[in-house]
């Protein structure tokens, strides 16, 4: 079985751009002692998801993307990038499946551009272990929690894609909705309990044969927890990929991401924590993708976490799988 290399939006085997896992990374807002960015330093987009081929729209019809994640930090970092000295303990995991459908639309076309729909939904299991200090006795302070759960669901009502034979590059916005899991009175939750928008560029280009360079800029306005009155700060990622086909049906590559938080955290409209708790982080690390036929493959990645500030720097596991549901 032969990777094809896309010359159109009809020729797209290794589209594998699978849906966001909004999950928790680790939800401790209940003590402001722990600082991290946006409201419990958890996020709604999984970050280092959309790395492969993210430029290209699938073939006319319905196609399904499952997205299986592990994500586990032992690291909460501060504002100067240490690990937080306010913690006794600290330990998260999350595990998730997640799901999109995409829908591209049989003979649309607008302002020359192809029309693609798509909605997804994740399902995680998040385990948090934390303790803030306290002199002894009674020791530290746990604020420990687990949750399972639906996150908010997010729509793209409308992507449009741009094609050529070596370049391809798709423009949207995505929706989120605060209708998943979520108690204001427990630790950890799935659900973010706000409306969010984030508009996204991303771009595909085969330089030469047998390479290809992928990338999202994605931008984040969050809207306001009113159970809480917190405003988490918007949030800017940039995602990359890289492949070399060595086989018919085999590639490998790189994958990785950027992320920044751009404007302030606020509660009660002031400032959180003196700093607004302005994440950043970075990862990076090895892909591996598989060709079952020209429509249908499976991808693997481990990305690593580095420079983390106002937030936890751990390890992300990926299994992403790419399939038509019609023709």
């Amino acid at each position: 079985m032969k990777i094809d290399r896309p010359t159109s939006r009809r020729q797209a085997p290794l589209s594998l751009v699978p849906t966001r896992a909004a999950v928790a990374l680790a939800a401790l807002a209940c003590s402001t002692a722990i600082v991290h960015a946006t409201e419990g330093g958890n996020s709604d987009y999984s970050l280092g998801v959309e790395t492969q081929f993210t430029g290209i729209m699938s073939a006319p019809g319905l196609h399904e993307f499952l997205f299986i994640t592990h994500y586990d930090a032992s690291h909460s970092k501060d504002n100067d990038g240490h690990d937080n000295a306010k913690l006794a303990y600290f330990d998260t995991m999350v595990n998730a499946v997640a799901e999109r459908l995409v829908y591209v639309w049989p003979g649309v076309t607008f302002l020359g551009a192809n029309v693609e729909t798509r909605a997804a939904f994740a399902v995680p299991d998040i385990h948090v272990s934390v303790g803030i200090k306290r002199p002894t006795p009674p020791g530290p302070l746990d604020l420990s929690g687990k949750s399972t759960g639906v996150v908010d669901p997010s729509l793209f009502p409308l992507i449009l894609g741009w094609h050529s034979p070596t370049f391809h590059q798709t423009v949207g916005a995505e929706f989120i909705f605060p209708i998943g899991q979520y108690d204001s009175s427990e630790r950890v939750n799935a659900g973010r309990n706000y409306y969010a928008v984030a508009p996204a560029y991303t771009f595909t280009w085969f330089p030469q044969k047998g390479w290809d360079i992928s990338g999202k800029l994605r931008y984040e306005f969050n809207g306001k927890n009113k159970s809480t009155d917190y405003t988490s700060g918007d949030e800017a990622s940039l995602e990359m990929g890289s492949n070399y086909q060595f086989h018919q049906n085999m590639m490998v590559g790189l994958a990785g991401y950027i992320y920044q938080q751009t404007t302030d955290d606020r509660q009660h409209e002031a400032i959180v924590n003196g700093n607004g708790n302005k994440g950043r982080v970075n990862g990076l690390g090895p892909s591996f993708t598989y060709a079952f036929s020209p429509k249908t493959a499976l991808v693997l990645k481990v990305e690593q976490e580095f420079g983390a500030r106002n937030k936890t720097e751990g390890t992300r596991y990926f299994i992403q799988f790419k399939t038509p549901l019609s023709e």
